[in-house]
């Protein structure tokens, strides 16, 4: 009879994986603006380290689970008792992109309105915000590697953020299964960028983030000695190389951005990267302004 189990040596690496982190890899954040105050947010996870990780340690023949203080369970597939798990379409192309032997580059888009079971379709109160969502998996051929972007269409900063607070309160309850596509545990609305603007006047600005809640639940709350050596450790191997890199597209000519690392290109663009582990101990995402000549 063939078993699996769930096995965590200890609570922390579980607490990690239920943060609503999407991933231990980088996180892209692409933000078209258009002179119009409409745009383009599309928002990447890199989860390949994660993939990678989990499936070492099923090589490695871990294949129990204990969690501190709770109960191990057993769930027996190969008994014809056992019930039946649904398949999940997701799943199955997520299953086939990144199995190695799979020889084509992937890129696809799902619109959030398409990947949505038929029961969580017909109770969705808000199908025009939906329709503004798609989901973009991307994988290279012959790899596990894989990347879930989250793209929304926006008419106005303000809609952009009505997106963010609508992909903020999925649950289980009512579009979970898109949620869980993208990854381990959901998504954080700290992962989108929205701003306000005046773009007439030609400036944009990105307010302070803060990152204590998630930094708290990782046992942080801004200050990394309160920690275990073992637990940091831990952090550093999972966060310590992941970044968050912003390139924001600006509708005019960029004249300057109040963040002094930032990189301001000809092209009209501005290009941030920060370390994970910097925010989590810190606590927060400095905010920052950009200036710019609005288009004639």
């Amino acid at each position: 009879m063939h078993m699996y189990k769930v096995i965590f040596k200890t609570g922390f690496f579980l607490a990690v994986l239920l943060t609503g982190l999407t991933s231990c890899g980088d996180i892209s954040q692409d933000l078209k603006i258009n002179a119009d105050g409409s745009g383009v947010l599309e928002t990447t996870f890199d989860i390949g380290e994660m993939m990678g990780m989990m499936k070492g340690l099923q090589g490695a023949g871990l294949n129990d689970v204990t969690v501190e203080d709770e109960p191990s369970f057993d769930i027996n597939l190969s008994d014809p008792a056992s019930p039946a798990e649904p398949v999940d379409p997701m799943q199955s192309v997520l299953d086939m992109v990144t199995d190695p032997s799979y020889t084509r580059d992937f890129d696809t888009l799902f619109s959030f309105l398409s990947i949505m079971p038929d029961s969580v379709r017909e109770k969705e109160t808000r199908p025009d915000l939906a329709k503004k969502l798609s989901l973009r998996i991307k994988s290279p051929a012959r790899s596990s590697n894989v990347t879930f972007g989250i793209v929304m269409q926006y008419d106005s900063e303000a809609h952009l953020r009505e997106l963010v607070d609508y992909m903020d309160k999925m649950d289980e309850g009512s579009a979970g299964g898109v949620m869980a596509a993208a990854g381990p545990g959901g998504l954080q609305s700290e992962s989108f960028l929205v701003y306000t603007s005046n773009l007439k006047e030609g400036w944009i600005r990105f307010d302070t983030v803060d990152y204590g809640g998630i930094a708290g639940e990782m046992g942080m709350s801004g200050d990394s000695s309160v920690m275990s050596s073992e637990d940091l450790g831990m952090m550093e191997m999972m966060f310590g190389s992941s970044k968050i890199k912003s390139v924001i597209h600006v509708p005019g000519e960029v004249t300057s951005c109040t963040h002094p690392d930032a990189i301001l290109t000809k092209d009209n663009r501005v290009i941030l990267e920060f370390g994970f582990m910097d925010i989590l101990r810190k606590g927060k995402l400095d905010g920052y302004t950009i200036y710019f000549t609005p288009k004639k």
